[in-house]
């Protein structure tokens, strides 16, 4: 009875081993493919890593691109202003007529603002209010009753916005309240 017993264990762990085996290459099956998907990701990785490293790089030359010519529209507008004022320098030449060498240069200054309009560059409207230190610089302070204190009487520059960002402060003259005469103020001490 041993012995059938021995032989019933021993069938039975021939067929755990063929069950072992059996599982171990479906394992080695499993553990290919993986590898295998591995490899490709891997693969995959390094060709977007060049991918993202060639996008950069064009980015880059785009930004340095656009950098360097980003003002060629505003230049070539600007070249027939050029032209303008070239034009009534020869004719400023060889005229006595001061009349029409005003108007051509009414004119000119007419297209320019045209074209600083084109581009968003406007000018600073600060005359007659109250000074404001992010887009005028006070260079000057004028001592009168005639407006309230810290009023723009008077531009001395002007200055012009691109867009909504100051492109240059204007420069100003602020009113500010007179100083008493000497007479009172030794009065008053």
């Amino acid at each position: 009875m041993e012995e059938k017993e021995v032989k019933k264990e021993e069938k039975e762990l021939e067929k755990e081993l063929e069950e072992l085996k059996r599982r171990e290459k479906e394992l080695e099956e499993k553990v290919k493919k993986l590898e295998n998907v591995a490899k490709n990701s891997n693969l995959r990785v390094a060709e977007l890593q060049r991918e993202i490293e060639y996008l950069k790089e064009r980015y880059r030359r785009d930004l340095e691109e656009q950098r360097k010519y980003c003002y060629e529209k505003f230049a070539y507008d600007l070249l027939e202003i050029m032209d303008n004022f070239e034009r009534a320098l020869e004719f400023a030449r060889k005229s006595q007529d001061v009349k029409s060498l005003v108007l051509g240069v009414e004119m000119i200054y007419s297209e320019m603002k045209k074209i600083f309009e084109k581009y968003g560059i406007k000018e600073i409207q600060i005359e007659g209010k109250e000074f404001d230190p992010y887009v005028a610089e006070a260079v000057e302070r004028v001592e009168t009753k005639d407006v309230p204190p810290n009023t723009v009487i008077k531009v001395i520059r002007k200055g012009y916005f691109i867009h909504d960002k100051v492109l240059r402060p204007a420069r100003v003259a602020v009113a500010v309240p007179p100083e008493e005469e000497e007479e009172e103020r030794e009065e008053i001490t």
